[in-house]
Parts: C-alpha cells; sequence; structure tokens
C-alpha cells in the first residue's frame, strides 16, 4: 500500500502549523518566565526593604550598655601550620 504523495502546498500548510505550535509554546513559555522572574524580583525587594528597615531599626534602639568594642576591629593573626598529609578522597572511595 503506497499513499499518493502529498501536494508541496499540503507540505508547507503542515509545516507552518507545525511551526506556529513551536512558536506558540515558546512564546507562552517566555511570558511565564518573565512572569515568574517579576515575582521573584518584587518577592526579593520586599524582603530586603524589610530587613534593612529591621537593621535600621536594631541599631538606633540599642540599649547595650557594653562598652568592650574588641570585636569590631580586625586581630592579627598567626596562618595555620601546613601539613605533609596525602590528600584524602571523600567520595568513590575502595
Amino acid at each position: 500500500m503506497t499513499s499518493s504523495p502529498t501536494s508541496a502546498s499540503a507540505r508547507q500548510h503542515a509545516r507552518n502549523r507545525g511551526l506556529a505550535a513551536v512558536s506558540a509554546i515558546t512564546i507562552g513559555a517566555a511570558a511565564a518566565g518573565a512572569v515568574g522572574a517579576a515575582s521573584i524580583a518584587i518577592g526579593l525587594s520586599a524582603t530586603t526593604a524589610t530587613s534593612a528597615s529591621s537593621q535600621a531599626q536594631a541599631a538606633t534602639s540599642s540599649t547595650s550598655t557594653n562598652n568592650d568594642d574588641s570585636g569590631s576591629t580586625l586581630q592579627a593573626a598567626p596562618a595555620p601550620a601546613t601539613s605533609n598529609n596525602a590528600p584524602v578522597a571523600t567520595t568513590g572511595g575502595s
């Protein structure tokens, strides 16, 4: 059983329909991605504004009477000692 060959115009029409479907899917995915990105940006900006407000409020309402500022400066310390041990695998061991 062999079917009759389809005309060039029928093939072109089918190709155009397929391309239109792929284009619609791509546009839909892009729109969904844009909406998702916008909602993430809005959510992050709201979180940042809230945390910045909380930090500013905490800084202005501090009631600490401790005058020790030793934690506010960097302390010099010697470098850690090096070792000559061979590296050890952490995964895929025998």
